[in-house]
């Protein structure tokens, strides 16, 4: 016995239009969620690398038992070792995210005075140097016992400038010990 069909199955034209049009209408209003979320990832990263460079400034520094001077400017960092001699050699550097419309994650300041910066250190964002002698403020100095030059505690404060001051990954503090030369990072800080 056979059974005819009084009607197609399947779906329209119309219904599938319909179906594409709100598909589209999702996509459009999610784009500005993901731009925000990787904004919001740059920012984690480069404070993840900056912490991650200081810790290897400071291991450097007891394996080769001489000083490291890690020099920070507003989007890169760099590594020097101290020779014997005085002179001083580049291990390395690093540039942070690239420039947005004058924006990007920055390293605002470094202190080893305990205070939160009120905007952003002009030492900063001199052009990249040798290390002198004194130490410049954006010169931090791991020494051959894994400790900062003097046991001073550094903070080196970052601001995503990308994002808004309120958002929670908009400011990020990098705390090394002075006598241990120990680095954690807390995004416990609000920047203007």
């Amino acid at each position: 016995m056979r059974i005819r069909r009084t009607r197609d199955e399947g779906f329209t034209l119309t219904e599938l239009m319909v179906v594409v049009v709100i598909l589209s209408l999702l996509a459009a209003l999610s784009t500005p969620m993901f731009g925000r979320d990787n904004n919001a990832r740059k920012g984690r990263d480069w404070a993840k690398t900056v912490a991650q460079l200081l810790q290897r400034a400071r291991f450097q520094a007891m394996g080769d038992r001489a000083d490291i001077h890690v020099l920070l400017y507003r989007t890169r960092v760099d590594m020097y070792r101290k020779e014997t001699s005085g002179s001083y050699t580049l291990l390395g550097s690093v540039s942070g995210p690239a420039v947005d419309a004058d924006k990007t994650v920055a390293i605002w300041d470094a202190r080893s005075d305990g205070t939160t910066p009120t905007g952003q250190s002009s030492t900063l964002a001199t052009a990249p140097a040798l290390p002198a002698s004194p130490t410049a403020a954006n010169d931090i100095v791991f020494t051959s016992l894994g400790s900062t030059a003097n046991t001073t505690s550094w903070r080196v404060y970052l601001r995503n400038e990308l994002l808004g001051s309120t958002h929670p990954d908009a400011s990020f503090v990098i705390i090394i010990g002075g006598l241990t030369g120990y680095i954690s990072t807390n995004d416990k800080v609000v920047l203007p």
